[in-house]
């Protein structure tokens, strides 16, 4: 039977009256809820909406007959809620009708509420955006008559289970007029009831406690739930996305215990976890594992961004829910109906988060923000990271919706696409670029040297400016949306030369040596009975092609000193690890004190190999007698190092190399070269050994074994102050050849 009055004024003052209730009735009876849930049970079976529709008729018939019948009219009820979800929206709202009747008969019983709750879910809001958006003004949105609908459910009984459920999860659905306490009063008055012992009331009160910030009784409702609801692994990834928030240690132990279970609802959660920053390739890994070879793809894809950050294991992972929980409170999207703008060209087809939510989860907090407010200028905001590899610049904005900020490629786009293109045709002189562009530019000062300049240019250089500007937005867009990162950032920054060279093997593999070089001015000694205690912290990645880490080191050095080493000299060490032959990335790290420190740039290394079938030539160390760093291969044998790579006229350079892929039995050359650097000319004589040719030393030697190593010393007297570069090429009798080139500087 179908009700033509309206119902949303009578549930307002239904909800109302609820206030007043005393204590919660309980008029609905255990056999009555066994009925209804039984024939909802066997509603869920039936897709067929032709059967559907002559058993509506039949109890619509049933209804007439019997009007006061609240059991019928839930019934019926639940058909046409039925019938909306394979479909035929229209249906809920004669589900809505139902419910209405029926909580007109039997207002203290729960079920009428809940069904009530479902039918506005269903009923939805308006298509029309402006009237949709009128009506999440006025807190009468779906979402929201769905939720107060599911908390008088709960208000007229603590014990009803599936009200509760449905409360703390629609709350949880809102983007506005959220209602997380009202469920979580909700929640947790049924503490004392059979219902708040149920296992998804306590997987629905675990997401509504973290929601709101109380983690411990999140945390306790998760445990309770994973160890007697249906779905253990769900239990456990919500235990470790609670501990992993809170830097609980044993949140990943948690996490990977739960991704091993094969259950489809945790395995999708998982997944949606993962994608915010995963590539496809990465996703495609996760689908074609299962069990206990998925969690080999989850420790791997961790475990790499780790390394690559040179983080502690696990810093990465917990990081990432750090991340999402700051970013669902704060770029949370209020809808999901997002309009672009002809400059807003970046299209994350993500419906929870806004850009400012995609970057921030995939690179966290920036080191500095800035934003401009006018009148007539839309929302706006820049971030700068500041990155060893190059700072990222990301540029927001906020159009039609402020709440929904996307990225632009330039901070003029703020002003939106007409006036880009006319600003580009003024200079930051004229008196026709406006005021507002000024104050525009002026407002993001602080997060490059390039906006001042900008300012000031005249019309010959804006347009290359602005081009720049621009170029660096759009490679920050690309490289922010592409990739994630958890970079080492420190305090305070110190000055310190690093070079990782190439030479030596050990048991097969390549050794690399880092050493470095950390001036006076950035060294706080710590005083001790023998001097002063320096402490030098070593962190380094290798990758090989294809992103994989194939070795890593972390390791502290401790120098005692009988007096400070001045501010105008350093602190200099060396540290090595072996590594497998080839090209590799590396990533390296040197850390003075708990805040102190440089990330240097991602850089490269060749590793050659002992076995190669061609001539290899390795890294060419430039080293002198005078700083300590040095390296003993064997027994009588010294490499000297020299990371500040500056050496005092008149010195002597100290060489080292190795060659590989020889063909023992043959000869092969030799050419040593000094150029001028870039700003120089001419060439010099007489710097190999007091002689040789003015512009290159060469070298014929016979070949006893398949590899050599090599020491040369180079005679700095007849260099002037200044910047060289150094060639070494070795060619074999065949003619094959290999080069390198190292730079260094001359000084008085």
């Amino acid at each position: 039977m179908r009700s033509t009055q309206l119902r949303f004024p009578t549930l307002i003052l239904a909800l109302v009256a609820a206030a007043t209730v005393a204590g919660p009735a309980r008029a609905q009876s255990p056999a009555d809820r066994a009925q209804l849930e039984s024939f909802r049970d066997s509603l869920i079976g039936i897709s067929d909406s032709i059967n559907l529709l002559r058993l509506e008729r039949r109890m619509i018939d049933l209804a007439k007959a019997d009007r006061n019948n609240t059991v019928q009219h839930l019934k019926l009820g639940f058909v046409s809620l039925r019938l909306g979800e394979l479909g035929g929206r229209p249906h809920y709202d004669d589900a809505a009708s139902e419910f209405q009747w029926s909580i007109d008969l039997k207002p203290d019983w729960p079920y009428p509420w809940y069904g009530m709750g479902l039918a506005e879910y269903g009923v939805g809001d308006s298509e029309v955006s402006i009237v949709a958006g009128i009506a999440t003004m006025l807190g009468k949105d779906a979402l929201t008559r769905s939720a107060m609908a599911f908390a008088k459910s709960a208000a007229v009984d603590p014990s009803f289970a599936n009200g509760l459920v449905e409360l703390a999860n629609t709350a949880l659905r809102q983007r506005v007029n959220i209602k997380l306490n009202v469920a979580l009063d909700a929640l947790r008055r049924s503490g004392g009831t059979p219902a708040g012992q149920n296992p998804e009331v306590q997987l629905a009160r675990g997401r509504v406690e973290r929601e709101v910030g109380d983690v411990d009784s999140a945390l306790a409702a998760f445990r309770g739930y994973a160890a007697k609801g249906n779905n253990r692994g769900l239990g456990l990834l919500e235990v470790a996305r609670t501990e992993l928030i809170m830097g609980r240690g044993d949140g990943p132990g948690h996490y990977y215990e739960g991704a091993a279970i094969d259950d489809s609802t945790s395995v999708a959660d998982y997944r949606r976890d993962l994608a915010l920053i995963a590539s496809d390739s990465a996703l495609k890994a996760f689908d074609d594992a299962s069990g206990p070879a998925r969690v080999e793809v989850l420790r791997r894809f961790w475990n790499i961004r780790d390394a690559s950050d040179l983080q502690p294991p696990g810093a990465r992972l917990a990081e990432h829910y750090r991340r999402l929980s700051y970013a669902r409170r704060n770029f949370f999207l209020a809808t999901t109906n997002r309009h672009y703008d002809i400059v807003e060209r970046y299209r994350s087809g993500n419906r929870d988060y806004d850009d400012r939510g995609i970057i921030y989860i995939r690179h966290g907090a920036p080191n500095a923000r800035a934003s401009f407010v006018a009148p007539n200028v839309e929302s706006n905001e820049s971030w700068r990271y500041t990155r060893a590899d190059g700072d990222l610049i990301f540029h927001f904005v906020a159009r039609e919706d402020v709440q929904d900020y996307k990225l632009v490629e330039s901070v003029l786009d703020v002003l939106g696409f007409t006036n880009t293109v006319n600003i580009q045709d003024q200079d930051s002189s004229s008196s026709a670029l406006s005021a507002t562009v000024q104050d525009l530019l002026h407002s993001r000062e602080a997060l490059s040297p390039m906006y001042s300049q900008l300012q000031r240019v005249g019309r010959a250089s804006a347009g290359r400016y602005q081009n720049e500007e621009r170029r660096i937005g759009r490679e920050s867009m690309r490289r922010g949306t592409s990739t994630d990162s958890y970079e080492l950032s420190f305090a305070r920054s110190i000055t310190a030369n690093a070079e990782v060279m190439a030479v030596g093997h050990e048991h097969g593999d390549g050794l690399l040596h880092i050493t470095y070089a950390v001036a006076g001015s950035s060294l706080d000694p710590v005083k001790v009975a023998r001097g002063n205690l320096y402490t030098v912290r070593v962190r380094l990645a290798a990758f090989d092609s294809n992103g994989k880490v194939v070795a890593t080191l972390d390791t502290t050095r401790r120098v005692v000193a009988a007096q400070p080493v001045p501010s105008g000299e350093h602190l200099v060490g060396r540290v090595s690890l072996a590594v497998p032959p080839g090209e590799l990335n590396y990533r390296l790290a040197i850390q003075t004190s708990a805040d102190a420190g440089a990330v240097l740039p991602l850089d490269k290394v060749r590793v050659i190999s002992v076995g190669a079938d061609q001539p290899r030539l390795s890294d060419v160390v430039l080293g002198s007698r005078r700083v300590p760093a040095t390296w003993i291969p064997e027994m009588g044998d010294t490499v000297f190092f020299n990371p500040l790579r500056t050496f005092t006229r008149g010195e002597e350079m100290q060489l080292y190399y190795e060659v590989a892929g020889l063909t023992a039995g043959g000869t092969y050359t030799t050419e040593v070269a000094v150029r001028k650097g870039k700003g120089g000319g001419g060439f010099f004589k007489k710097i190999f050994g007091g002689g040789g040719a003015a512009i290159a030393a060469k070298f014929d030697e016979p070949v006893a074994a398949p590899t050599a190593s090599l020491h040369r010393t180079i005679i700095l007297d007849k260099l002037q102050p200044g910047a060289y570069t150094l060639e070494v090429t070795i060619t074999d009798g065949q003619g094959r050849s290999d080069k390198r080139m190292e730079r260094f500087d001359v000084t008085k």
